[in-house]
């Protein structure tokens, strides 16, 4: 009997401590975080220290998470790597049920450094803006119209995007050439045309522009052709943006550049329907690829842009801008562009629209010879006069007749286009502009 009574104490004093021993182990999981308030500058590391208790056993770690993504990126040990653009958000510890949060801000830099280039640095609403010192305007001033033509672009392509973005507005062309070669890190989305004066470098979300190029372009019209390019790649995704072919990642950027009936856009529409008219427009099928496409040069290379703008307004005018966001948003999902398209937009014959794709575009002329002029010039105020469909290769002479008497004269191109302007040294007032060439003589009015 007193063996018994022993056994049954022993037991109830082996259970007692069970329960006493899984309350402990057991007991709800704190997590507390050392600092708060953290501000930092682009790129700096700091170490956000954890100090947990209780949880479940074996040692559960601390899970880790940054709020937005691009605010920067954490180790397991809590050493938090500030992202590249002012930013502002939080850095969560998580241990098992129980979380503590820091709020964190990435701060605007005054100046910056790549590749030995000093930048002046303004921070805008939508993106970082980068100016070498050695070039003009100042950096608030760009990054007030970096805001602008973010705002038109979003608008215009009816996409957002919440992420913050990177501008460099380079000063000489050496610069950009090594200050892109630095911000791409190597990555293969740099560019691959030497030519270039821009280029928006994809992995690293990074517009950079050449302003020692020609100082009298409008910069602004480089901007919207590559925010045209970043606002597709947010939208479709790094995954499958090679799936929109180029003469629709090209061509919408062409016609962001300029408005409906700006200079880049006339111009654009008579030179591609000259290159119609003389059976030289090249097909959609060799304005898809990436590697055809970069393999064009001088003319034939700045025509393809023209050509691929009248197809982009084309497949606006055919399925409208909604039929188009729905084409994009079944590439996002991870169609192809045929699946896309099939799905997107239904009622659209793909086939046929590139079969009558240089038909439609040498319609957008009337007649043939034909000159016509725009208002502007790419490096300023002026008028752009175009005169189309003409013999290539041949001698044309631009009178003009008004204010004052002035001669130009020049080569037709291959593709039937001679290409004049008349800028500041023409006196405002109405001019009579007669092009000859191959004994033909055209004529416009224009009011200077």
């Amino acid at each position: 009997m007193l063996q018994k009574t022993i056994r049954i104490a022993l037991s109830i004093a082996l259970l007692v401590g069970g329960v006493a021993v899984g309350r402990e182990v057991l007991r709800p999981a704190t997590v507390t975080l050392e600092e708060y308030g953290i501000i930092l500058e682009p790129g700096e590391t700091r170490t956000i220290r954890a100090n947990t208790s209780g949880g479940l056993p074996f040692g559960e770690g601390i899970r880790w998470q940054i709020v937005p993504s691009w605010l920067g990126t954490i180790s397991e040990n809590g050493d938090f790597h500030a992202g590249v653009v002012r930013a502002s958000g939080s850095v969560i510890a998580r241990f098992g049920s129980a979380s503590a949060e820091t709020p964190v801000a990435i701060a605007c830099p005054k100046e910056a450094r790549v590749q030995g280039i000093r930048f002046d640095v303004s921070c805008g609403r939508f993106a970082d803006v980068y100016v070498d010192v050695s070039t003009y305007g100042g950096a608030e001033a760009a990054a007030a119209a970096v805001d602008r033509e973010t705002s038109r672009i979003s608008r215009d392509l009816e996409i957002t995007s919440e992420r913050r973005f990177r501008v460099y507005f380079f000063g000489t062309r050496q610069g950009f050439i090594a200050g892109i070669s630095e911000l791409s890190r190597e990555f293969a989305s740099a560019p691959t045309d030497p030519g270039a004066d821009a280029v928006y470098i994809d992995v690293v979300d990074v517009i950079a522009i050449d302003r020692s190029a020609d100082l009298l372009l409008d910069p602004q019209a480089t901007l919207r052709h590559e925010l045209v390019h970043r606002f597709l790649r947010h939208y479709v995704g790094y995954a499958n943006i090679d799936e929109i072919p180029m003469w629709l990642n090209e061509g919408w950027a062409l016609l962001e550049e300029s408005d409906q009936a700006g200079r880049l856009r006339t111009e654009a529409r008579l030179v591609a329907a000259s290159m119609a008219n003389l059976g030289k427009l090249p097909s959609l099928r060799s304005l898809t690829g990436i590697r055809e496409w970069n393999g064009r040069t001088g003319v034939e290379g700045l025509y393809q842009y023209y050509a691929a703008a009248q197809a982009t307004q084309f497949m606006i005018d055919d399925i409208k801008p909604a039929g188009l966001h729905r084409v994009l948003k079944h590439l996002r999902a991870g169609d192809s562009w045929s699946e896309a398209l099939s799905r997107g937009a239904p009622e659209l014959d793909f086939d046929d629209f590139a079969y009558r794709f240089s038909s439609r575009v040498a319609h957008l002329v009337e007649t043939y010879p034909g000159i016509a002029v725009a208002g502007g010039t790419p490096y300023g105020p002026g008028t752009t006069v175009i005169a189309y469909g003409l013999g290539p290769s041949a001698f044309a002479t631009l009178k003009a007749k008004g204010p004052i008497e002035r001669k130009m004269s020049g080569k037709i191109d291959e593709f039937g286009v001679y290409v004049g302007y008349m800028g500041g040294e023409f006196p405002t007032g109405d001019y009579i502009l007669t092009l000859e060439a191959e004994g033909k003589h055209l004529t416009v009015n224009v009011k200077h």
